[in-house]
């Protein structure tokens, strides 16, 4: 099968991601970069943060809240957990299935122009780019129902917020930087 046909077969595709839709933040931009003849999105996230506990591993892990959006001060309560809680702000991430190498390149150049830990995933049978944000936090929070973090509740929600902010100014400027290649 020809790029095209699978680009226009996997864009066919229901999400399959937990969320089961995407992030409102990155829709414009998926646009535009779906409507590039020599690229389609595979999967990406806004940028997202949450209390989980498990392994680092993705199906060992359990989200007991999460948010792609400004959180509230409240968003750090939780009630009856044992074990240890884990406060984690993840940055922006995409995955894009390009043409070609050149394709791959051209793309990888303009996202490094915003997001330097950008590179080329796979080259094996398909030409996949990661895009991929800087900013992010990991702590542990809770532990077996005890909160660790001893500073104050109102300066972390705003610290938090002001990095999702930075994460969905990077998406603008990243959409306008794409508007300008071929």
């Amino acid at each position: 099968m020809d790029f095209q046909n699978n680009k226009k077969t996997f864009l066919a595709k229901l999400d399959k991601s937990k969320k089961g839709g995407i992030d409102e933040k990155v829709i414009s931009l998926i646009g535009v970069i779906n409507s590039k003849e020599n690229y389609y999105t595979t999967s990406s996230c806004s940028g997202r943060v949450g209390l989980l506990k498990g392994s680092e591993k993705k199906n060992e892990t359990e989200w007991l809240k999460v948010s792609h959006d400004l959180i509230k001060e409240d968003f750090f309560g939780l009630e009856n957990n044992k074990g240890l809680v884990w406060l984690r702000l993840e940055p922006f991430i995409m995955h894009i299935c390009c043409k070609d190498l050149e394709s791959a390149n051209i793309l990888l150049g303009g996202a490094k122009r915003t997001y330097k830990k950008s590179c080329i995933l796979s080259v094996s049978n398909k030409f996949i780019v990661e895009i991929r944000g800087s900013e992010q936090l990991k702590m542990p929070f809770y532990d077996d129902g005890e909160l660790l973090f001893s500073g104050e509740l109102t300066w972390l929600r705003n610290f938090i917020n002001e990095k999702l902010g930075k994460i969905w100014e990077g998406i603008n400027k990243f959409e306008l930087i794409l508007k300008e290649l071929k």
